[in-house]
């Protein structure tokens, strides 16, 4: 029996603006070979005013799930029929899955980090210091929470920025997480 040949690969991507500055399409597509995956990964430029069409485009294309990069990660929002818990909490998804027309929005910022940390310890019943008071951090911060870290430190240059992570934070970890102002 002859062995069928496909060639229409899944579709993933990323939608950002700008997208030539996103090395993400290197080591997804890099993965996608070394697992020897029939799929592709795109970087398309698509700001907040397109993202809508993108989306419809993307279902219409019939692609399997797409990431959003800035300045799209909370814009996105609007358009996800279910957020997991985490993005729900962090307010920015970056992560969408297609399936049966559900785009399902996640976020796996904060994941990766914790996944790499366990390979070196168990964050449960530890204090952490998180330094700056971005997404990635507040994304770091939520997933350290549910790790169940005991305390959680933030380090920031600007009292205000740190300030808000810090009082955000307050709301998903008790005991109060403590701000450091550089």
């Amino acid at each position: 029996m002859s062995k069928i040949i496909n060639f229409l690969p899944k579709l993933t991507g990323c939608f950002a603006l700008p997208a030539s500055e996103n090395p993400t399409v290197e080591m997804v597509e890099a993965a996608y070979r070394h697992h020897k995956m029939h799929m592709r990964y795109i970087n398309v430029e698509v700001g907040p005013d397109n993202l809508a069409k993108a989306i419809e485009g993307a279902i219409a294309m019939g692609w399997v799930g797409f990431n959003c990069s800035i300045p799209n990660k909370i814009e996105v929002i609007q358009y996800i029929d279910r957020l997991a818990k985490s993005a729900k909490i962090i307010g920015a998804v970056n992560c969408v899955v297609i399936k049966e027309n559900e785009l399902i929005g996640e976020n796996t910022d904060g994941k990766g980090f914790i996944k790499s940390l366990e390979t070196i310890v168990n964050p449960k019943g530890k204090n952490a210091v998180v330094f700056g008071a971005g997404g990635a951090s507040r994304a770091i911060c939520v997933e350290l929470a549910f790790s169940g870290v005991k305390n959680i430190t933030v380090v920031n240059r600007s009292k205000k920025r740190g300030l808000i992570l810090w009082n955000w934070s307050t709301k998903i970890q008790r005991p109060r997480p403590f701000l450091k102002n550089l």
